[in-house]
């Protein structure tokens, strides 16, 4: 059963909406956006274990270059294993919070979770068809932009399934990356892209 009380940071049931830190950034600056499972951390499907996670090396060089222009750095999760009753938000805050100390070990640092829950197989509330929070629906991102004051149009997204080029495109992004397993090609230029637009 998937756990949906308190002290978790929940917009509504199904949705997570973490601010980390305390980091001010100046409004109308780009944001790199971040997919978690296949992108940050290998995908072991439907993580669960904190112990097991592991980070995907490609990323890190991405991340260093958002904070070193002073880009806010978001994860946007699809997170239906709550949804499918798998496990809770307590399992969900458990695994992200090591993905973030594990980032964070090797300089790397994250200022903004969310995480949708919802799933057309779901579960009780979780059951919901195409959720607007739903990649590839852009709600995660246009919600995190409003309360970041993110120049949309100007912010990367990487992630490593259709679903998440698709919520950036939609969200109005043009600069998209399909992270792949064998491949640094999309981290490498999407590090490139951040450079370039700061100047850095």
């Amino acid at each position: 059963m998937a756990e949906t009380s308190a002290p978790y940071p929940l917009d509504e049931p199904g949705l997570w909406v973490e601010r980390v830190g305390d980091k001010v950034f100046q409004d109308g600056g780009p944001a790199l956006f971040l997919d978690r499972d296949g992108t940050i951390n290998v995908d072991t499907g439907y993580p669960s274990d904190p112990e097991q996670v592991v980070l995907r090396d490609a990323i890190l060089p991405v991340i260093q270059a958002a904070n070193r222009a002073g880009w806010p750095v978001v994860i946007v999760t699809n997170q239906s294993g709550i949804a499918r009753g798998y496990f809770g938000w307590d399992v969900f805050a458990a695994v992200n919070g090591r993905v973030l100390t594990l980032l964070r070990e090797k300089g790397c640092f994250v200022d903004m979770v969310l995480a949708c829950a919802y799933h057309e197989a779901g579960k009780g509330g979780f059951g919901v068809g195409d959720h607007p929070m739903r990649k590839p629906n852009p709600g995660m991102l246009l919600k995190a932009a409003e309360m970041l004051g993110t120049d949309l149009g100007g912010s990367v997204m990487i992630g490593d399934k259709d679903a998440d080029t698709e919520a950036g495109r939609r969200a109005g992004l043009s600069r998209l990356f399909l992270a792949r397993e064998a491949s640094v090609a999309a981290e490498q230029a999407a590090a490139v892209e951040i450079q370039a637009i700061s100047g850095i």
